[in-house]
């Protein structure tokens, strides 16, 4: 996907399919966006048939919780986008419920996400490198590249097709952000530069 690096900072864009197949089986348990994650739905909401829903909403909701945390941990992994198969990655790190949920709507979850990264691949050369110049400048304004003795810090931009035109800091470094919102230039600046001055204080 796309990097850039200076002095004291890097920073990537991407669309990860972890990250998309985990907001999907989020709506798929019936999780509210309110409880964990970005609080936003998706665009394309994932609709569970009755009898696909979880026994245990509250065991379903802690893996999903724990499972989300683990994700955003790392956002250069998630620029890189290496990760395994979905169902053994959950079985991984046991999570059962999850993995059941995963199992019962396993085509249209990776499907979803297959999607959204073809899609954020064959538009994204329009619009990313435009907010990538707009956090360069965030960044020099704040004078980070020029910090002495301060360790480098990585901002991992996450697109995401959510309903709301917004950002969210998930994790220390990673930035879930809205389609609509990396398409807005206006907006962008806006949500991203409070951002930028949490992470690198």
């Amino acid at each position: 996907m796309y990097f850039r690096q200076g002095n004291n900072w890097s920073l990537g864009v991407c669309a990860n399919p972890q990250l998309l197949m985990a907001l999907y089986l989020r709506e798929l348990g019936g999780i509210s966006p309110l409880d964990v994650g970005p609080n936003s739905a998706l665009v394309q909401r994932a609709k569970p048939r009755p009898r696909q829903t979880p026994d245990s909403p509250g065991q379903i909701r802690q893996e999903w919780y724990s499972w989300w945390s683990s994700l955003v941990r790392d956002g250069k992994a998630l620029n890189e986008q290496q990760g395994e198969d979905l169902l053994t990655e959950l079985a991984r790190q046991g999570y059962p419920e999850l993995g059941k949920l995963a199992n019962a709507h396993y085509g249209q979850t990776t499907l979803f996400a297959q999607e959204h990264v073809q899609d954020f691949t064959r538009r994204s050369q329009d619009y990313v490198p435009a907010r990538m110049d707009e956090i360069e400048s965030i960044l020099a304004e704040h004078g980070i590249d020029h910090l002495k003795d301060s360790p480098a810090a990585h901002l991992q931009l996450v697109d995401v097709p959510l309903s709301d035109p917004r950002a969210w800091l998930a994790g220390n470094t990673t930035v879930v952000a809205s389609s609509a919102l990396l398409r807005d230039p206006t907006a962008f600046r806006g949500y991203l530069e409070p951002i930028v001055s949490i992470i690198f204080h």
